[in-house]
């Protein structure tokens, strides 16, 4: 099924961990701390409404979809500036407990076992659209290399952030398997990129029919190594 892999690339966010209650527990966190420090634009802004506004700056511009430190970044600012605040100490207190918050995430149950399992045999690394910095985490003991789309300016499921990571690494992409929960960004823009692919279905849902599938389906980690035949 699988061929020539020297490199085994994750995909971070619902793949080794469970992204929104990461997100919502450091969303809260950011509110709370508005609420006590900058109280005119909660007065304003209830918690709802706040993240339907971050929804809005988001898709008000591409960079912002692809470099999300930068979008929390220049939120904060629109904020400041709208309610007459100090932009730039807002946006230092208001980026760094969020981003901090951001790293502080549970994984499942499986990702460390499996990655002990494959350490020694593959190298390792992750490619993610998100603003999670897999050196923040415990992955940085595990990783050899990881990307993200603000790194190059290109998000999944563009070829390019594939490429970007096997040209660091010195590998053909046909040499990396790629392992990822999403079916477009994750198994389509590998595959396109030349890569071997593993969907991680762990909701258990249908694969979108109009989609070409991964070589070959897992609902959970655990399920790895066995399809690699490893012991």
């Amino acid at each position: 099924m699988f061929s020539n892999i020297s490199v085994i690339a994750f995909d971070l966010d619902d793949t080794l961990w469970p992204c929104m209650p990461t997100i919502h527990r450091a969303e809260k966190a950011t509110y709370d701390w508005l609420l006590q420090s900058y109280p005119r634009i909660t007065d304003y802004y209830s918690e709802q409404d706040l993240v339907k506004f971050r929804h809005g700056f988001m898709n008000s511009s591409e960079k912002y979809r692809i470099d999300l430190s930068l979008m929390r970044k220049d939120m904060l600012a629109a904020l400041a500036i709208e309610f007459d605040y100090e932009v730039e100490l807002m946006v230092e207190q208001g980026f760094e407990l969020f981003y901090r918050l951001r790293h502080d995430v549970s994984f499942y149950d499986d990702v460390f076992p499996v990655l002990d399992k494959l350490k020694g045999h593959y190298r390792l690394g992750s490619i993610s659209n998100g603003n999670a910095s897999a050196g923040l985490t415990a992955l940085n003991n595990y990783l050899d290399y990881y990307i993200n789309a603000a790194d190059i300016m290109k998000r999944k499921p563009d070829r390019e952030i594939f490429q970007a990571f096997c040209d660091f690494l010195k590998i053909k992409p046909q040499q990396c398997l790629y392992v990822g929960d999403d079916p477009v960004y994750d198994v389509v823009g590998a595959s396109r990129a030349g890569m071997q692919t593993i969907w991680v279905n762990r909701t258990y849902n249908i694969w979108p029919q109009e989609l070409y599938p991964a070589q070959a389906e897992i609902n959970n980690l655990h399920q790895l190594p066995e399809l690699l035949q490893i012991v």
